[in-house]
């Protein structure tokens, strides 16, 4: 099976580099030779898909403030950067249809995580996504993998999308995997590196392409490499230290 994505995804985007999910932070993809990025997209209040990973604004130092009780109007008015470094300052929050637009220009490829917000229904957040103009195209060109924890959420996408890649994630991983591929048939499977033994590797390589989440030493990717991963979202996914432990495209 040749793989769609490559050793070295970006986490969402470059998260050493610059702001998490936002436009600055792809560009600066770009310009450091990244050709895949993560990215989250969750619901907002009005039914908007905004990329964050969190319900919250925590991380923009405003815990209270929750999405599901905004709308785009107001998401524009974050300042998603300036929590990141002052130099970022005024980075608006980026939202699924302008993130497309931008991975489409820049010609990289996109691995959108579907992250649920408890409190809002899934349905209406997978089905936004179904709806975004531009993913099909970038399907077509090889360049999309959807993912997401939900692997019902997944199961309603391939109702709609059967031709979508789909990677099923997972914290905690063991032997019982198989078990949450109901209702899909995924392209590959992503999982947290701590509890991935060589067994389970071994198991899931078997059948699917296997990535793992967050690898941002060398150590710990040759070490994945070893044990026959084929990649890692990495926050320093343009890192000439984790590049040269690569002996294929």
């Amino acid at each position: 099976m040749s793989l769609l994505m490559p050793a070295l995804i970006g986490h969402r985007g470059v998260a050493s580099e610059a702001p998490e999910n936002t436009a600055i932070g792809l560009k600066r993809c770009k310009q450091l030779g990244i050709k895949w990025v993560e990215l989250d997209v969750t619901l907002a209040g009005d039914g908007s898909l905004v990329m964050m990973h969190d319900e919250t604004l925590e991380r923009f130092r405003k815990p209270t403030e929750r999405i599901s009780k905004m709308d785009r109007e107001a998401l524009l008015k974050v300042d998603a950067g300036e929590w990141f470094s002052p130099v970022f300052a005024g980075e608006p929050l980026l939202f699924l249809d302008q993130a497309v637009d931008l991975v489409k220009t820049l010609g990289m490829g996109l691995n959108l995580e579907i992250k649920i917000n408890p409190d809002l229904p899934v349905e209406a957040l997978v089905d936004g996504v179904l709806a975004t103009e531009g993913l099909d195209a970038l399907q077509h060109g090889d360049r999309l993998v959807v993912s997401s924890f939900d692997h019902q959420a997944l199961a309603r996408v391939a109702a709609s999308k059967p031709e979508w890649p789909l990677g099923a994630l997972y914290e905690g991983v063991n032997a019982q995997w198989r078990d949450s591929l109901v209702g899909f048939t995924p392209y590959s499977i992503h999982t947290d590196f701590e509890t991935l033994t060589d067994d389970l590797a071994a198991d899931i390589r078997s059948e699917y392409p296997l990535y793992c989440y967050t690898v941002n030493d060398p150590i710990t990717f040759k070490r994945l490499l070893d044990k026959g991963v084929n990649g890692v979202f990495s926050d320093r996914a343009h890192a000439p230290d984790l590049h040269a432990l690569i002996t294929h495209p």
